[in-house]
């Protein structure tokens, strides 16, 4: 259940050359929404709280883990997952101040075979779960580790609606990965399938393609400095990557997602395991 991934993969080139750290077909507001929502379901089971550990995998450099533990405070034990080793050295070094915050190298699977016991309240997932060969599988190995009355957020992107095997292969290709990406009403059964009950599913637009939005979230001058100043700094960690690379890597990845950004979505999907009076409340049912 490993990702596939290139090491330089759409969002490593765009965080890179935009100077953002944490970047998602979402919008800030959103993102902060779905982990306050966790955070609320957990604060309100006693047993959730005082025996659960929560994960957020997929946390790249650590900048969401670290939002997430600040919401819970300094004694609910959170673990940032990603198979990313220099995205996880620098969340270690960044957040090392934060005793109730960790972080492991790996992918979830392996973390969870190697802490078979460990008692999990609470997952999020934030634009990771598409990089996952086996999303069935993952979302299964999600439910078995919860505790009874746990919570899971899937924030994956998303087709809007059914498109051929080449227009996924097209988008798979730009992107650099090995992607699997679904409509929302077929997360919704593999979540069902797994196990999972008190499920809220939406459908947001494709936020990151809108520029009102962009800008709103990161001041235009920011993003363009950044731009300007990156693009011609390629990070160690690319290897030998060109500046030249990166410019057109990240001129066509703009335009290929603008001219088709309305067959895209960011979806929200929470799911519970087992029956809580109030999931309603937190799902937004």
């Amino acid at each position: 259940m490993s990702s596939s991934c290139e090491l330089v993969n759409t969002y490593e080139v765009l965080e890179h050359v935009m100077g953002i750290k944490g970047l998602h077909p979402h919008r800030l507001d959103t993102i902060r929404d779905m982990m306050w929502r966790l955070a609320q379901h957990v604060s309100n089971n006693a047993v959730l709280l005082a025996e659960g550990i929560v994960l957020d995998i997929g946390c790249g450099s650590g900048a969401g883990t670290r939002e997430l533990a600040a919401m819970f405070g300094p004694k609910q034990q959170i673990i940032g997952i990603d198979i990313n080793l220099q995205a996880i050295e620098h969340a270690r070094t960044q957040y090392s101040d934060m005793p109730n915050l960790q972080f492991h190298h790996g992918d979830i699977k392996s973390f969870l075979s190697a802490q078979p016991n460990l008692k999990i309240s609470a997952a999020i997932c934030i634009s990771v779960s598409m990089f996952i060969h086996d999303v069935s599988q993952f979302y299964r190995d999600i439910f078995y580790a919860l505790m009874e009355g746990g919570i899971f957020i899937d924030a994956p992107f998303m087709f809007r609606e059914a498109e051929s095997e080449k227009f996924h292969h097209r988008t798979y290709s730009v992107c650099g990965c090995n992607m699997n990406m679904f409509q929302i009403n077929q997360l919704q059964l593999i979540l069902s399938d797994a196990g999972f009950e008190n499920m809220n599913c939406i459908e947001h637009n494709f936020d990151l393609m809108k520029l009102p939005i962009l800008f709103h979230d990161y001041p235009a001058r920011f993003l363009m400095g950044n731009f300007l100043k990156n693009i011609i700094s390629p990070p160690e960690y690319f290897g030998k990557i060109t500046s030249t690379y990166l410019l057109i890597r990240t001129l066509r990845i703009f335009l290929f997602f603008l001219k088709n950004k309305h067959r895209y979505a960011g979806g929200e999907l929470v799911a519970m395991k087992g029956h809580s009076e109030q999931s309603g409340k937190l799902t937004g049912q």
